[in-house]
């Protein structure tokens, strides 16, 4: 049994070792007869294209920015209030 688990452990390891290794995919930039790019894993010549120079590897990233803050908005327009009356005023006719 103990044979068993470790082989199978062995061949696991082995397994994670070999995608470890391998090389990343190649990539071809090529361009067609209007001049406009492709990036592809298939060479240009085998898709019929030019040969757009050589593609350099690396990544992009995009530095973190706040999100612009919303505008304030209006506050609703609401009519004048009535001026308030003296307790003692007598009202108008």
């Amino acid at each position: 049994m103990r044979v068993v688990a470790f082989l199978l452990l062995w061949s696991w390891a082995v397994a994670g070792l070999a995608q470890a290794t391998q090389a990343a995919p190649t990539t071809y930039k090529c361009l067609d007869a209007q001049r406009r790019v492709t990036y592809s894993n298939i060479t240009c010549e085998k898709q019929g294209l030019q040969d757009g120079g050589p593609v350099a590897e690396r990544t992009t990233s995009m530095p973190f920015t706040e999100p612009p803050k919303p505008a304030p908005s209006k506050p609703a327009v609401t009519p004048p209030a009535e001026p308030a009356k003296a307790p003692n005023e007598k009202p108008t006719k």
